[in-house]
């Protein structure tokens, strides 16, 4: 059963819990860690929507941003990308502070952004390869 859940969780995100099909795409590219974190939350708070994973240098500049070399939402030296994005438009005080929290409990970094790229929480894992980034 414990075997079942962790290939649900490592490999499957329902079309529901991403912005996109590409965000649903890039699932797999998140360190295993950051995916089992994000399916154990989806299974208590299936409303959950994932808006970025994934990212290319070019990206930051097609939305009118400074690139932003340190970003762990590229691929790190792991192979998987170490940040994603979760909505938190449409959704109550609440729910983004527990959500806030349960990812911090678990050692993740959490942060609040807003301006140019929208209202979401950017959650991250700590990083070996570019340490202080989030």
């Amino acid at each position: 059963l414990l075997g079942s859940y962790a290939m649900y969780g490592l490999f499957y995100l329902s079309s529901s819990n991403a912005k996109s099909a590409q965000v649903q795409s890039e699932y797999r590219s998140l360190h295993p860690i950051l995916r089992m974190s994000l399916s154990t939350l989806i299974f208590m708070d299936p409303d959950l929507m994932i808006t970025s994973a994934d990212r290319k240098p070019g990206d930051y500049e097609k939305w009118g941003m400074k690139n932003n070399s340190s970003s762990l939402h590229y691929r790190q030296s792991s192979g998987y990308v170490h940040a994603v994005d979760l909505r938190t438009h449409s959704r109550s005080a609440l729910r983004n502070f527990m959500v806030s929290n349960y990812f911090r409990w678990m050692g993740f970094n959490v942060m609040r952004h807003g301006g140019s790229t929208g209202d979401h929480l950017h959650v991250s894992l700590m990083s070996h390869d570019r340490p202080g980034s989030l």
